[in-house]
């Protein structure tokens, strides 16, 4: 597309500055397998002071401890959960919990949930109470 001066007003995008976006950024934390419930679990109300690798996997029971054990590998070298080990049991008690920059994408989840809402599914009716980290619309037995 040209100008009244006919000078070119579209520009391809730099990758070096997309990289750089706030979006993409997001969306490279976020958009990474099962990540969005994996923090939608640690953000509920029962996991207010961080939850051990198997009740994790218990509430995401289809997806692969392999897979699992990356995402909160990432999730913690990203500064989005702590990671804390009690050595002094035997096994060593491992706990995730958010941090502060992890708490911050509740905002995030809360809007994913409302356009979910108002886009989604039947099961998306469920949904509507307390907000998102509330939601057991998709437990068993809901």
């Amino acid at each position: 597309m040209k100008s009244k001066t006919g000078t070119n007003l579209y520009r391809p995008r730099v990758k070096k500055d997309v990289e750089g976006c706030p979006v993409y950024v997001t969306s490279q934390v976020l958009g990474k397998a099962w990540t969005i419930l994996i923090l939608q679990t640690l953000m509920a109300p029962h996991s207010k002071n961080g939850l051990r690798f198997n009740q994790i996997q218990k509430d995401l029971s289809w997806v692969s401890p392999k897979i699992l054990s990356q995402r909160l590998k990432d999730l913690t070298s990203d500064g989005i959960l702590s990671r804390e080990v009690k050595a002094e049991r035997i096994p060593p008690h491992v706990t995730y919990r958010l941090t502060k920059k992890g708490a911050d994408l509740r905002g995030v989840l809360a809007m994913m949930q409302k356009w979910g809402m108002k886009h989604g599914g039947d099961i998306s009716e469920k949904c509507l109470g307390k907000g998102f980290s509330h939601c057991d619309g998709c437990r068993e037995g809901a």
